[in-house]
C-alpha cells in the first residue's frame, strides 16, 4: 500500500516573524514601564513637603507646555542651532580633512598625532578665557566653542577608517595608475565612510552639548539664559522644564544623526 505524502511549506520565515514581533514588543513594554517608573518616582519625590529644589512632573510638564506653545523655548532653541550648525560644519570640514590627511601620511601622523591627542584629553571649558579673549564671547567665539567640542571625534574617527583601508585596495588603484588625488577621492573616501558617519553621528552630539555650555558660559542667552534665569530666581520647575527640553532636543537630534549614519552605510552587508 502506498502513503501519499503532503509537504508543507517551511514555518520558519513565518516562526521567526512572530518571535521578531515579540521580542521588539517585549523591549517596547521594558522602556515604557521604565519611564513609567522613572516618572512616578520623580512625582512621589517632588511632592515630598521638604523637597522645594525638584519641581514634580505635574509642575514642570505645563512649564514645558507652555514654553513650548509660548514660543519661549523655541525661539531659544533656534538661536543655540545657529552657531552649533556652522560649528558643526567647520568641524566636520576640519576633522575630515585632518583625518585623511593624517591617516595617509606618515609624515603628517608623527607631527599631528600629539598634538590631536593633547587636543582630545584637554579640557575644553577650562580654555574658555582664552577663547573668549581671541574669538570673542558672541557668535565666533561659541562657534569656535562648539567645533572644539565636535573636532575631534570626527577627525578620530576618519583617521581610524583611512587606516583600515585594506592593501588589497591601495595596489588595485596602483595597478590603474591612479594620482594619490584620485586614490584618496575614488577609494579612500568610500571605503571610510562608515567610520566618518559614525565620527558625525558623534560629534553631533557632542557640537550640542557645546553649544549648551556656550550659552551658559560664554555670553548668556539662548537656552541658557532660559536655565540661568530659572536658576537664578529659583524658579525649579522652568528650570527642569528647560532641562527636560533641552534633553529631548539631544535626543531627537541623535535619533536623527543616526538615520544620517544609515543612509550613509546602507551599502554595506547587514550582519548575519
Amino acid at each position: 500500500m502506498t502513503t501519499l505524502t503532503v509537504s508543507r511549506p517551511a514555518a520558519g520565515p513565518a516562526r521567526r516573524v512572530r518571535a521578531d514581533l515579540r521580542r521588539r514588543g517585549l523591549f517596547l513594554l521594558v522602556r515604557t514601564a521604565s519611564v513609567a517608573a522613572f516618572v512616578l518616582a520623580w512625582q512621589w519625590y517632588g511632592s515630598r513637603p521638604d523637597q522645594y529644589a525638584v519641581a514634580p512632573p505635574t509642575e514642570v510638564l505645563p512649564e514645558l507646555y507652555h514654553g513650548i506653545v509660548g514660543g519661549e523655548l523655541l525661539v531659544a532653541l533656534w538661536g543655540s542651532l545657529g552657531f552649533m550648525l556652522v560649528g558643526l560644519a567647520v568641524a566636520t570640514v576640519v576633522g575630515i580633512s585632518l583625518g585623511v590627511l593624517i591617516g595617509s601620511s606618515e609624515v603628517a601622523d608623527t607631527t599631528l598625532t600629539p598634538l590631536v591627542n593633547a587636543g582630545n584629553m584637554a579640557p575644553i571649558t577650562l580654555l574658555i578665557p582664552i577663547i573668549g579673549v581671541y574669538t570673542g564671547i558672541d557668535f565666533w567665539g561659541k562657534v569656535f566653542l562648539v567645533s572644539a567640542f565636535a573636532v575631534f571625534v570626527i577627525l578620530i574617527n576618519t583617521e581610524a577608517g583611512v587606516r583600515a583601508v585594506t592593501g588589497a585596495l591601495h595596489e588595485t588603484a596602483e595597478s590603474f595608475c591612479v594620482s594619490q588625488r584620485q586614490l584618496i577621492q575614488h577609494v579612500v573616501l568610500p571605503a571610510t565612510t562608515p567610520y566618518i558617519a559614525t565620527g558625525l553621528r558623534l560629534g553631533i552630539g557632542r557640537a550640542f552639548r557645546g553649544a549648551i555650555v556656550a550659552d551658559l558660559l560664554l555670553a548668556v542667552a539662548n537656552l541658557g539664559e532660559v536655565l540661568v534665569t530659572a536658576g537664578s530666581t529659583f524658579n525649579a520647575p522652568l528650570l527642569l522644564a528647560g532641562i527636560l527640553f533641552t534633553t529631548i532636543v539631544g535626543v531627537v537630534l541623535m535619533f536623527i544623526a543616526e538615520l544620517i549614519e544609515r543612509r550613509l552605510t546602507r551599502w554595506r552587508p547587514k550582519a548575519a
